[in-house]
């Protein structure tokens, strides 16, 4: 009776671990579902102001902070060797320091959520048609009822990552997006804030007056990265909690979640098709900052892609 009910618990593991990688992200969006009534977005007339974040270089940055239970060997070996301080999974990152009073906020289907930080990916983690991008920017915004919850971000919508494609073409600089790629700091063994902050306008940086017109790829999915208990707080049991009988969705530790290539699927993802125009130059800047690239290889699609407001 016990080896039955040992094979059932491996086989129930097993199933659990094919849905997980089902539905991980990014993406090659070669298929869509056109999606006639999408979700839409209100109240974010306040991101066309002027914000000012911390800015962060995350190259050097460890993923074990805090309470985070870290046992695994720092560089194991086999197919997904690592190192805890990795040049692969670091970005230049804008932090909000009023991402706790949930300004600037959006409502998405009904929920308000508020703008955490902005970060970058080179070249571009979601792929159209087989072809990706120099770069990608996501905005990621947490859903302030989870936050306040119980439970912390652990539901399938806790995050809204609004996530635009970047072009470098020409030698004409995108003006709105100058004083970010002109900031980008230099990287630290802790990967702690720079020190310095930018401001920018959001929906200047973006290029869209209303969301809720311009096509986007919408889907549920997960992070392209590792994430700490601590990035998140304490309440986040779904990343931070060890014990996986908590009656939460369980993720682990960010090693662990680096060694079994599952990030928590928290996301809700807008992926706008419109991509945004640098320069050459600009993005030469980030180029030169994470000469090896930082984009998550694309994942199989195991998630129905909508494709929202096609015009």
């Amino acid at each position: 009776m016990k080896k039955m009910n040992f094979i059932v618990a491996m086989v129930l593991g097993l199933v659990s671990a094919i849905a997980i990688a089902q539905s991980q992200t990014p993406v090659n969006i070669t298929s869509v579902t056109p999606q006639g009534s999408p979700a839409q977005f209100a109240n974010y007339s306040g991101l066309n102001a002027t914000f000012t974040f911390q800015t962060q270089n995350t190259l050097n940055a460890q993923f074990c902070q805090g309470s985070d239970v870290c046992t695994l060997a720092t560089a194991p070996t086999g197919p997904y060797a690592y190192t805890v301080a990795n040049t692969r999974w670091g970005t230049y990152k804008l932090n909000n320091p009023n991402a706790g009073s949930c300004s600037p906020s959006i409502t998405f289907n009904g929920q308000q959520y508020c703008l955490l930080e902005f970060h970058f990916h080179g070249p571009s983690e979601h792929w159209v048609n087989n072809s990706a991008t120099d770069l990608e920017v996501h905005f990621v915004y947490f859903k302030l009822a989870d936050f306040t919850g119980p439970f912390g971000l652990c539901n399938a919508d806790s995050l809204l990552v609004l996530g635009q494609r970047m072009v470098g073409n020409g030698n004409t600089a995108n003006p709105a997006w100058t004083n970010v790629f002109n900031a980008i700091p230099a990287p630290n063994s802790t990967g702690a804030l720079s020190g310095s902050t930018v401001s920018f306008n959001i929906a200047s940086m973006m290029g869209m007056s209303n969301f809720n017109t311009a096509p986007s790829y919408r889907y549920s999915g997960g992070l392209t990265a590792p994430i700490s208990g601590a990035t998140l707080g304490a309440p986040s049991t779904c990343v931070a909690n060890t014990d996986p009988n908590n009656g939460r969705p369980w993720w682990g530790n960010p090693q662990r979640q680096l060694t079994l290539q599952v990030y928590p699927q928290i996301v809700s993802w807008v992926l706008f098709r419109q991509p945004i125009q640098l320069s050459v130059a600009q993005v030469q800047q980030f180029r030169t900052a994470f000469a090896d690239g930082n984009a998550r290889a694309i994942q199989p699609t195991g998630t129905t892609i909508y494709y929202a407001n096609p015009n």
